[in-house]
C-alpha cells in the first residue's frame, strides 16, 4: 500500500529512540502541498491500531497505516 508522498533524507540522521517513538528526529523532510517539512517525532501509540503517526517540530501532525511501510 502507498501513500504518495514525497521523503527527503539529509546526509545525516539522527533521533533519540525510546520504545515505540523517535524524538527529537533530524534529517527527514516531508513535501506538503509546495512545501519541505521536517519530520521532528515518529511514533506508534498502540501497535493494534495499525497506524503510525508523523509530527513536525509546528506541532503539525499526520497518520498513516503501518502496512505503507
Amino acid at each position: 500500500k502507498k501513500i504518495g508522498k514525497m521523503v527527503q533524507y539529509g546526509t545525516e540522521i539522527t533521533a533519540y529512540v525510546e520504545q515505540r517513538k523517535m524524538k527529537k528526529l533530524t534529517g527527514v523532510k516531508s513535501k506538503e502541498l509546495l512545501l519541505w517539512i521536517t519530520i521532528s517525532e515518529i511514533s506508534i501509540d498502540d501497535s493494534s491500531s495499525g497506524k503510525i503517526y508523523f509530527k513536525s517540530a509546528t506541532g503539525i501532525g499526520k497518520s498513516f497505516p503501518t502496512s505503507a511501510f
